[in-house]
């Protein structure tokens, strides 16, 4: 089956003219393909470059050409010698100066927030303005990606009232001390800045790395290297709550603008979501999907189950879905879940 007429999987929305999407993608996913075709499909980026690790480069490119793929500028970099060429650190070299015992996070984890802040190091050609994107975010409804201004903008998608308090104390102490700035904050109180999305401006991402290393007193070590020296220092760092700080306060003219949570962070849901759970199930299911055949439904099959299911349901459709493919989500009690995953039919809480 797929989408009907009127879907919104036919829908563009608003985007810059000329402007790339980077995707950092640790591995290929069922969801991989819905969520790169969702981008080209709703949005019109000049290239989409996808930095994933080697091993799963030639998976991908072989992927999107058998299954014909609706991704018609996707690019694809290893993502192990990303800073080499720039700053002759590996992505072991730069793993290897992490001491993170006890951490909730991997080195992996670390490393992907580095590619997001250095995209414009490690790839050529980038537009000096570019939007970010995590893998496992799926557009559903969807909101424009640019204002009738010209001006970039992104949405709020995660509700500020749960979480981990002691993490976001950190992520907040990193910025004061490192940045010397407040951290950003919703001016409604409703949304934190972790929105699995974000505009990235070159020059902007300059100044910030330029303050990494006044912090350290070090221009001689290279940024990502300070950068895993922080996560010793603090513990974590949040690369999209960063930079939004430092934007808002040093570049407050030209930053990238928020859509408020009432208009878009409402309907999206969070759950986990490996291929084996219920909603990749009930897709199947929907899209009479071979069960001897990889499921990696296309973003037209995804959102046509969306669409019908929702609407059995009586449910609003979502704005958009983060499949949380991480173990550790699909032992995660109610208490600890955020607001997303708390209104989605399709978590699955451990109590």
């Amino acid at each position: 089956m797929s989408a009907s007429a009127g879907s919104v999987a036919a829908g563009p929305l608003p985007f810059p003219d000329g402007c790339d999407i980077v995707l950092p993608l640790f591995d290929l996913q069922w969801s991989t393909r819905a969520v790169l075709e969702g981008l080209f499909a709703r949005y019109t980026p000049r290239a989409v470059y996808v930095i994933t690790p080697e091993a799963n480069r030639a998976a991908l490119l072989h992927a999107s050409t058998a299954e014909a793929w609706r991704a018609p500028r996707l690019h694809v970099i290893p993502e192990e010698g990303f800073f080499t060429a720039r700053h002759g650190r590996t992505k072991q070299d730069l793993a290897s100066t992490l001491d993170l015992a006890g951490s909730l996070y991997k080195p992996g984890w670390f490393y992907q927030q580095l590619l997001k802040l250095g995209a414009d190091e490690g790839i050529a050609s980038l537009s000096d303005a570019f939007l970010v994107w995590d893998a496992d975010l799926l557009l559903v409804g969807g909101w424009p990606a640019v204002e009738a201004n010209g001006r970039p903008c992104y949405a709020l998608l995660q509700d500020s009232s749960r979480g981990n308090a002691e993490i976001v104390s950190r992520w907040s102490r990193w910025i004061r001390s490192v940045l010397g700035v407040e951290p950003a904050v919703d001016p409604a109180g409703r949304a934190t800045f972790v929105p699995h999305h974000m505009w990235f401006v070159q020059q902007h991402l300059r100044t910030l790395r330029e303050r990494i290393a006044d912090y350290y007193g070090d221009r001689a070590t290279p940024w990502p290297e300070l950068m895993m020296r922080s996560a010793g220092e603090f513990g974590t760092f949040s690369e999209f709550w960063l930079y939004a700080s430092w934007v808002a306060a040093r570049h407050s003219d030209t930053a990238p603008h928020a859509l408020p949570y009432h208009r878009y962070g409402a309907t999206t849901e969070r759950f986990f979501e490996d291929g084996t759970a219920p909603f990749a199930q009930a897709a199947r299911q929907y899209l009479d999907a071979d069960p001897e055949a990889p499921f990696r439904p296309a973003y037209v099959e995804l959102v046509g189950f969306i669409e019908q299911a929702y609407a059995d349901a009586g449910r609003p459709l979502p704005s958009s879905l983060s499949f949380e493919a991480s173990p550790r989500h699909r032992h995660k009690g109610r208490a600890n879940m955020h607001v997303e995953e708390l209104r989605s039919p399709w978590h699955t809480a451990a109590d």
